[in-house]
């Protein structure tokens, strides 16, 4: 009796100490400067009335944050407010001067007495022990005639600076102001240029994921905050950096010196490097300077770091197109070439249907022989395949306008680039199936490309695995042209896709992948019929194609384009989508789509390099990920809604 006793007090013991350990209790967390700050103060009152003051709080954390104890209160002694209750993680707290009614649209936190000086006051928020966490000195911003609020910029940053303060703009019921949500005019993350890289990894099964633009963290799933503000330059070196045996580089364009010195430098080490780059048309004059130079800084990787044809550091490039050297001398020596170009045999060849005579430095996929395809069609591909073990892609080209957007910026550090995506994936299984990609292009599977056997374009099969696991997650992969990528893509929307879809796209045409979202949204296939079904559709498109006949932009708001064709017959939603035009300071370059993201119902993220068009599908060499995953998807979904909210699409609080 008493042996069964003390196990039962034993098992009341044990159960008592895992409900202690695994129970959470009212204050989740203990916070520190900066965790909960004074994130917007209508100091003016309302349209209402002067008296219907309201300050709103942010919790700049991944916790929900206990506020009983804490303080809120001005140096002259009024307001003097008792804080209570809770603030949820990446939320906000509301307080009402009087009574509730102050924003009659949303419920108050907390009701308060005592009014705001609209001379200024200084605010100090203190925790139950005292310390303070957060103060604002002055009224940076606010307007008292409009009754517009004062918004802070970025909650990461003090309450003291006046830049980091604005004037609201967005309205509510009773003024100007964003009570309880995101700041109108604040980016969150977008305000502040620091790199941030949250979440990396160099494990098996690891799914890294880069933006160069910001991206709002406060949409973050616990412990899952994006990268953003990302060197995407830096990060492809680094990867390089780590090859052992090899690196096989699929480039539309290059010209970023560090990372052609990287490939140089990591050849000289013995390392395998392939490269397949595509050509431009020398003679189109919007590629005729760019081509120029990618064209010599290919042959420097051509050379090896002994600049001398035919040595062991040499690097392989292989093309669409022909690619002949640049013989303009000063160009050469400015790019640290020989000045003259002889050592490379001059010959004469068919490209497409023209003669060309020149120095033929790297070869390309043949017609017949002596003849080559014409450089028309793009080998669009942005990929690296490091050890066999890591592929490196996305929407970013190897380039200065890319990420930094000019020369000036690059030697200053400067990200005013395109807005641009990078996902680097640790996994043998999905790198083989890029390296099949890349031999089809390459035409073997050795170090010497074969220009007979090599294919571009539609030439390609379909001969490769579409579907691999990548740390727990499904992972599908689809090459273009041949593998009918946007295909796979509607298919994924008409049969996946039951609660939500957003995107970000530089240009959009297929239409099957319209009429497929029209019916999610709609409910009809059909041109301006249609009833809203509660589906939820966001999305941001390049400014540059936001007018354009073709552009699914035109269908989406329900405008009438100026023209239509067989493949695009302009069938106009009847109940117009939330879909902007980019306010990007350069191009929005990324071909992103979130489906059913922040559900249980399977969250995926499609990203890659193709473009939704036909080019995109069947005549460009592109690829194509569509990632199975919450936590990715989300880290998606923080760098959609920098965009999508930039481009004036509003967003939903923070949970």
């Amino acid at each position: 009796m008493f042996r069964q006793l003390r196990i039962g007090v034993a098992v009341v013991f044990l159960l008592t100490l895992c409900y202690q350990v695994t129970t959470p209790t009212s204050k989740v967390h203990a916070a520190t400067y900066g965790d909960v700050v004074i994130n917007e103060v209508a100091w003016m009152g309302t349209t209402v009335s002067y008296n219907d003051e309201w300050i709103e709080l942010y919790n700049n954390t991944n916790s929900t944050i206990s506020l009983a104890g804490w303080t809120l209160t001005a140096i002259d002694g009024s307001p003097s407010i008792s804080l209570s209750g809770t603030i949820p993680a990446k939320g906000y707290f509301l307080l009402e001067r009087t009574d509730d009614q102050t924003v009659s649209s949303v419920v108050a936190d907390l009701i308060y007495s005592g009014s705001l000086s609209n001379s200024g006051e200084v605010l100090e928020l203190r925790d139950d022990q005292g310390n303070l966490i957060d103060t604002v000195d002055a009224w940076y911003a606010g307007d008292n005639d409009t009754k517009a609020s004062m918004e802070r910029l970025d909650p990461a940053q003090s309450g003291t600076l006046s830049s980091n303060w604005v004037t609201a703009t967005d309205t509510y019921t009773e003024g100007l102001g964003t009570p309880k949500a995101r700041n109108g005019g604040t980016q969150f993350g977008c305000s502040s240029t620091e790199e941030h890289l949250n979440n990396v990894s160099e494990a098996p099964g690891a799914i890294n994921v880069y933006f160069n633009k910001c991206a709002l963290s406060e949409y973050a799933m616990s412990g899952n905050e994006a990268n953003y503000n990302v060197n995407l330059e830096n990060r492809l070196i680094h990867r390089l950096n780590q090859a052992t045996t090899s690196i096989d580089l699929a480039t539309y364009e290059i010209n970023l010196p560090n990372v052609v010195d990287t490939l140089i430098q990591k050849a000289a080490e013995g390392v395998q490097v392939r490269v397949i780059a595509d050509s431009k048309d020398a003679t189109d004059p919007y590629y005729a300077d760019r081509f120029e130079t990618m064209r010599l800084y290919i042959e420097k990787m051509v050379r090896g770091q002994d600049l001398l044809l035919g040595t062991n550091d040499d690097i392989i490039v292989f093309s669409d197109s022909p690619m002949f050297a640049v013989e303009d001398s000063t160009k050469r020596i400015s790019y640290g070439l020989p000045s003259s170009a002889s050592d490379i045999p001059e010959v004469t060849v068919t490209v497409g249907t023209q003669a060309v005579t020149g120095r033929m430095f790297v070869d390309a996929e043949e017609k017949s022989p002596g003849a080559y395809y014409s450089p028309d069609n793009q080998m669009h591909n942005k990929f690296a395949i490091v050890d066999d073990i890591w592929v490196f892609t996305g929407s970013w080209n190897f380039t200065v306008t890319g990420l930094y957007g000019d020369e000036t910026n690059m030697s200053q550090g400067i990200l005013d680039g395109n807005q641009q995506h990078v996902v680097e994936i640790h996994s043998p299984n999905l790198a083989s199936i890029y390296e099949t990609e890349f031999n089809e292009m390459w035409g073997s599977n050795t170090m010497t490309p074969d220009p007979v056997n090599a294919n571009f374009s539609s030439r390609k099969t379909d001969n490769t695995l579409h579907w691999v696991t990548v740390g727990g997650k499904t992972v599908e992969v689809y090459f273009s042209p041949g593998d009918n990528a946007i295909g796979y893509l509607a298919n994924l929307i008409k049969t996946e896709a039951d609660f939500n879809t957003y995107f970000s796209i530089f240009a959009w045409s297929d239409q099957a992948l319209v009429d497929e979202l029209k019916y999610k949204w709609e409910g009809s296939y059909n041109d301006l019929e249609g009833t809203l079904t509660g589906f939820d559709i966001k999305g941001v498109f390049d400014s540059n194609y936001w007018n354009s006949w073709w552009s699914a932009s035109v269908d989406m708001t329900g405008r009438t384009a100026s023209q239509s064709s067989q493949n695009n017959p302009n069938t106009r939603w009847a109940n117009p989508a939330p879909v902007y035009q980019d306010a990007e300071t350069r191009k929005l370059h990324s071909k992103t789509m979130l489906i059913d993201v922040g559900t249980s119902s399977d969250p995926t993220v499609v990203i890659g390099s193709t473009n939704w068009s036909n080019n995109g599908n069947n005549i460009n060499d592109e690829n194509m990920l569509i990632i199975h995953d919450a936590n990715i998807a989300n880290q998606f979904l923080q760098e959609f809604y920098a965009r999508y909210s930039q481009a004036g699409g509003t967003l939903p609080a923070a949970q």
